[in-house]
């Protein structure tokens, strides 16, 4: 007897995550209870404030003004990996642009977890954490916001380990009276490890004269 799969070949090749359901049926999804104090992980660019709530939309899980999502990682690797993206190579003069944040949540959070397979029974699958566009996974936060939820924990999309992070919810722009934590520069160490953790490769900006001539 043919299975589902051969039965119905269009749905194997398809998104399995569509939109939300209404906010109110999400008010009992599971949760993570992130307490106060929580140490987690953010990169930004040297001289920037850690805590930035976007609301642009370049981000995965952003809101739409007035409010914002900061996006923090539960190690520097996976903090590192979501500021890299599908990036395989790096100059060590381009990470020393960064800082790692070692940051305690001022506050208790609620998060909707999407790593449980009890998400499974609203409608979550693990590509909300990687399907692009973003517009799905960011109706997908505003609902959850809708519904009383402080954040969204998710699997990073470009670590194949399965870390986890967490876009943390509130109003959109940068808390400057937050603990700002303890801040680490990305130097040699930091690459070291994401080199041999993740074989992300640190390479040097060739000089001109190390590309021969240049033909039109």
């Amino acid at each position: 007897m043919p299975s589902d799969a051969r039965r119905h070949p269009d749905t194997r090749q398809a998104p399995s995550i569509g939109p939300p359901p209404p906010a109110e049926e999400l008010s009992g999804f599971p949760v993570w209870h992130v307490h106060a104090g929580s140490i987690l992980c953010r990169v930004t660019t040297s001289g920037l404030g850690p805590w930035w709530f976007s609301s642009e939309g370049h981000g995965r899980f952003d809101l739409p003004p007035p409010r914002g999502t900061c996006y923090l990682a539960d190690d520097e690797v996976g903090a590192l990996l979501e500021v890299l993206g599908p990036i395989h190579v790096v100059s060590a003069a381009w990470a020393r642009q960064l800082s790692i944040w070692h940051l305690g949540l001022p506050h208790q959070c609620t998060a909707a977890d999407t790593t449980v397979r009890e998400a499974r029974g609203y409608g979550v699958t693990a590509e909300l954490a990687s399907i692009t566009p973003y517009d799905l996974p960011q109706q997908w936060a505003a609902a959850f916001a809708a519904a009383g939820h402080g954040g969204v924990r998710y699997r990073i999309r470009h670590d194949p380990s399965g870390s986890r992070a967490l876009a943390l919810f509130g109003a959109a722009g940068e808390r400057v009276r937050w603990p700002r934590g303890r801040r680490r520069p990305v130097d040699d160490d930091v690459l070291t490890e994401l080199t041999e953790e993740t074989g992300v490769r640190v390479a040097a900006v060739p000089a001109l004269a190390d590309l021969g001539e240049v033909r039109d």
